[in-house]
């Protein structure tokens, strides 16, 4: 089978790439700058041409789940445009989208791919309107993959917290109760090859998270635990904004990317509990890393970040 991958020097596309290729698939991998995972060196801003044609295409290609509107309506919503234009007119008939948990908005409880879509910051809107892109496209088979939570060895999440937690001051908003379904890097790559290895006629969408949700603050904790370091501070939502906004400010000031914003707040403090149920019953996904105990352990062994 060959398969083309978006997105695959990004951190879930690498592990999608290894995990496909060791199946003994033909992998074009398709990314923005030169690495390992990618054949193909492509800005998919821009319209596609001549390409060799794949009997299936996995989509994960996108902005970081922080980023604000523009962000998203200059760089996402093109890219899906673009490749579904080309992947209609040239005739691929199996698709497989990451989108992501934060589609849901609000979740109250566990949410099962039924649940209502209503979308609280512009990376879950984003993942939204491209779900209605490729859903009003008619493709012939169509997996969406909404997932929790992502982390690894190599994520960016592990890294930016590992070293605010080792330099002993890591602000986080609110107490950390939040309601999370966490996924290891590994298995959220299984799941998006699963979908490929078998995508079925029409619309089919799957929830994937490891099988045990757990609250922000066990995650928080553990890795401080694990790193011998303190645990965060635990800040009072509006203190946590008005610290958000200065530090947006200071990091604008020193010609710095924020990494606090209002929109990675609230991302932080929504709930999403999710059933992987469905993907456990149609695809047989069976996560190597059940929960974040187990997960964290092996990432953190492998981050670097334990010496």
């Amino acid at each position: 089978m060959h398969v083309l991958v978006t997105g695959a020097g990004g951190f879930i596309g690498r592990s999608v790439v290894r995990k496909a290729r060791s199946r003994g698939w033909l992998i074009t991998g398709v990314a923005r700058r030169q690495c390992n995972e990618a054949n193909l060196i492509a800005d998919l801003r821009y319209p596609i041409r001549d390409w060799e044609v794949p009997d299936a295409i996995i989509h994960l290609a996108g902005s970081y789940a922080g980023c604000g509107t523009q962000e998203f309506k200059n760089t996402d919503i093109p890219i899906a445009r673009n490749l579904l234009e080309w992947g209609i007119k040239a005739g691929v008939r199996n698709w497989v989208f990451a989108s992501a948990a934060e589609v849901y908005g609000d979740i109250e409880g566990e949410a099962s791919e039924s649940y209502p879509c209503r979308p609280v910051i512009p990376y879950g809107k984003s993942k939204l309107q491209i779900e209605e892109m490729f859903q009003t496209a008619g493709l012939p088979g169509l997996m969406i993959c909404r997932i929790g939570e992502v982390y690894g060895s190599s994520g960016r999440i592990l890294h930016e917290l590992g070293g605010k937690l080792r330099s002993g001051f890591c602000p986080w908003p609110g107490n950390g109760n939040v309601k999370i379904s966490f996924v290891h890097v590994e298995d959220a790559a299984e799941a998006l090859v699963l979908a490929c290895e078998q995508t079925k006629p029409g619309l089919n969408v799957y929830n994937v998270g490891d099988d045990e949700p757990a609250v922000w603050r066990q995650f928080l904790d553990e890795m401080a635990k694990l790193l011998t370091a303190r645990s965060p501070y635990y800040l009072p939502i509006p203190v946590a904004y008005s610290y958000a906004a200065c530090s947006s400010w200071i990091d604008r000031l020193l010609g710095k990317q924020a990494d606090i914003t209002p929109d990675v707040l609230r991302l932080l403090i929504t709930p999403k509990t999710m059933s992987n149920e469905k993907l456990r019953k149609d695809l047989g996904f069976v996560p190597l890393f059940t929960n974040i105990h187990v997960g964290l352990k092996e990432a953190l062994e492998n981050s670097g970040l334990i010496v």
